[in-house]
């Protein structure tokens, strides 16, 4: 099965770039109410929790590649912390899910297949 390569969802690039800006509010207002998004700390919940993320994190992504996926997109992503020189430059493949024009979910993983594998549609 070959990979068809997709271009970003609008509400994708606006959120990677509120994310790179460090901009917690805009980054929130790109998804859904009760957006999903998974991390060190597990499953996290709701605008809120996506604004301190951006906040706390300090991460910097840069887009590579987008798959389509039912229900959303998936984005291989080079992830930088320019905050902490402990932290490697690493390869981050992210599960975007959509819903209604915003973004409903983003659960990173380290691998496109296990990316892909996740169930993003809402």
């Amino acid at each position: 099965m070959a990979l068809v390569t997709s271009t970003l969802d609008s509400v994708i690039v606006v959120w990677h770039v509120a994310v790179n800006a460090g901009d917690a509010e805009a980054a929130a207002a790109a998804c859904t109410e009760d957006v999903e998004m998974t991390g060190s700390e597990g499953l996290l919940r709701g605008r809120d929790e996506m604004s301190d993320w951006v906040r706390s994190s300090g991460i910097k992504l840069m887009p590579k590649e987008a798959y389509d996926v039912p229900g959303g997109i998936v984005v291989a992503q080079e992830a930088t912390w320019p905050a902490r020189s402990d932290m490697q430059p690493t390869r981050l493949y992210t599960a975007f899910g959509l819903r209604d024009g915003s973004i409903s979910g983003v659960y990173p993983y380290g691998s496109l297949e296990e990316a892909r594998a996740h169930p993003v549609a809402a």
